[in-house]
């Protein structure tokens, strides 16, 4: 487990990619993919968009290594100075903030739909933050622990929930491969941004790793874990519900959950098992965004993390009762979809380059 000294092993960094990443997205993906490329090619698009993030992030790895970062916030300051440093680093924090509150809201109303009809959402989200304020008062470790505990259990319960789909799957509902051409693939290129939200903290994340020589191993591991499971989701989903109830449907891999039954154990509708799951995974994608917020106000402002966890409770609050019904929610998670290639792409290569430049005439 994490160590002493407040490092986390790659093992942890692997939970914690992949925490990050299982929350909402994969319950849409199937349908915003979908939707964009109007076929059932969508499983070539994840698997070409995880081969092409990849590459990126081993790039990015190289980059931080190469400038020995310890402190992302302080990198970004030496890159843009003391007032513009704090301006790009708010604009991170705001992005984290939005993420943990729609993770809230979204999971809050698929309590409300699915289990808990007359609970008002409010109380759903208020206490969601509530808890995550509890754990995070042991900062990234306490996360650590979290995500090593729940991962495999997400992991195997999803995995045996799909394993007992397999009478209901109809493989023809994937035919033909590519039957409209590359040319939708190619389009579909940048839809299911939700479902990559995460990959990008390991960049916050790189400092806390004890041996930097396995953060590589340590983020591939965590981010494909996602995608496979994205790979797995979107086939069994597709051929099963055909293309066109895909995308009519808001929660796809949960309608795709309830189409069937198992008969002859305890429990014959399995939709209860992933619903659980999945509200854990919430909890732990909501609390990896919280932390990041309040941990990017702590650097930026050199205040006390314990206050600012205590800020963030009415700000977060209010943020996820901004959306009114579930076109503003996703109106809400594109918005963020637009911040995030910044914060992926944009943000650490721009800070590399002027970094790079100032080091290089420093020392010439």
């Amino acid at each position: 487990m994490s160590q002493a000294d407040g490092k986390i092993l790659s093992g942890e960094l692997a939970a914690i990619i992949s925490c990050s990443m299982l929350g909402v997205g994969m319950l849409t993906l199937p349908r915003t993919i979908t939707e964009k490329i109007n076929s059932s090619d969508g499983w070539i698009v994840l698997i070409f968009n995880g081969v092409l993030i990849s590459l990126f992030i081993c790039l990015l790895i190289v980059m931080l290594k190469k400038h020995q970062v310890t402190n992302y916030y302080a990198y970004m300051e030496e890159a843009f100075g003391k007032w513009l440093y704090k301006m790009v680093g708010l604009i991170v924090v705001v992005y984290f903030t939005g993420v943990a509150s729609f993770e809230v809201l979204a999971m809050g109303e698929m309590v409300r739909f699915y289990l808990l009809e007359e609970t008002p959402v409010e109380i759903v989200i208020l206490t969601m933050i509530l808890a995550t304020v509890h754990l995070l008062t042991g900062k990234i470790k306490a996360i650590a622990k979290v995500c090593v505990f729940f991962l495999p259990l997400t992991i195997v319960i999803v995995l045996l929930i799909y394993l007992l789909s397999i009478k209901v799957i109809d493989i023809k509902n994937l035919q033909p491969v590519l039957g409209k051409g590359f040319l939708p693939v190619m389009k579909g290129m940048g839809s299911g941004t939700l479902s990559f939200f995460g990959i990008e903290l390991f960049i916050f994340m790189f400092g806390t790793v004890k041996n930097k020589n396995k953060v590589k191993s340590g983020v591939l591991i965590g981010f494909f874990i996602p995608v496979i499971l994205y790979v797995i989701t979107y086939v069994l989903v597709v051929a099963t519900l055909t293309v066109p109830e895909v995308k009519s449907v808001t929660w796809p891999t949960i309608s795709f959950v309830q189409s069937y039954e198992v008969k002859g154990i305890f429990i014959e509708r399995l939709e209860l098992f992933l619903l659980i799951t999945w509200i854990l995974q919430f909890f732990c994608t909501h609390a990896i965004y919280y932390y990041f917020a309040a941990e990017g106000l702590t650097e930026i402002f050199n205040n006390s993390y314990t206050t600012n966890l205590i800020v963030l409770v009415p700000l977060v609050f209010f943020l996820a009762k901004i959306p009114k019904n579930t076109i503003e929610i996703f109106t809400f998670s594109d918005i963020l979809g637009y911040i995030f290639p910044f914060i992926l792409i944009g943000l650490p290569i721009i800070t590399f380059i002027i970094v790079q430049l100032k080091r290089s005439r420093r020392s010439g």
